[in-house]
């Protein structure tokens, strides 16, 4: 059994107020611009992050986790793509003694999504714990993992599906996803039993 953790929240998302005033149409006012909505599309961004990670099992801006399984054919999956760093790996040994695996011992396989934890040797026989960091580096100079455009689209259309449709769903009404949402989420999507 594998088990994923969120160890912190991001500080950022992938789209900006701004974008998703630009996109809503909506019109601002003064300096900096904003709009009444402002609160609200705000929840609606991280809301339609949060749909994207779920609907894909992405993680889209930096975010820490940590992943407990025991490895299988000398791999972990991370269960998220991409990984971007490796902050720890440990285990109990057989007198419940808490050992760290030295950083020679295993890398990241980002070629394979989600990501995979290989070892190399000193392959530990009970659970590992492993720290990292997942997400991709729009921010970052040099950006290894840059977002691919679609994912924002997504949220887009997403941000967009949540505005016009605030009000809770009548009795006889049934909400459904954007069709052009589902086929962007659908092309990304990585192999964990989604």
């Amino acid at each position: 059994m594998t088990y994923l953790i969120k160890t912190s929240e991001p500080t950022d998302e992938p789209i900006s107020l701004a974008q998703a005033q630009l996109h809503l149409r909506l019109d601002t006012e003064g300096s900096p611009a904003s709009h009444p909505d402002d609160t609200l599309v705000d929840m609606m961004i991280t809301t339609s992050r949060e749909m994207v990670e779920k609907d894909t099992g992405l993680t889209l801006p930096v975010t820490e986790y940590q992943c407990k399984s025991t490895p299988v054919d000398d791999k972990v999956s991370l269960q998220t793509y991409p990984v971007t760093s490796v902050e720890s790996v440990t285990y109990e040994d057989e007198d419940e003694v808490i050992q760290s695996v030295s950083v020679s011992d295993y890398y990241v396989d980002n070629f394979q999504r989600p990501s995979v934890l290989v070892f190399r040797r000193n392959v530990p026989t009970k659970d590992v714990t492993v720290s990292f960091t997942a997400g991709y580096t729009d921010n970052d100079s040099p950006n290894p993992f840059p977002m691919p455009k679609i994912l924002k689209n997504a949220m887009l259309l997403m941000i967009g599906n949540l505005y016009e449709n605030r009000q809770s769903v009548g009795s006889y009404e049934s909400y459904t996803k954007d069709m052009n949402y589902e086929y962007a989420v659908q092309k990304e999507r990585i192999n964990i039993g989604l």
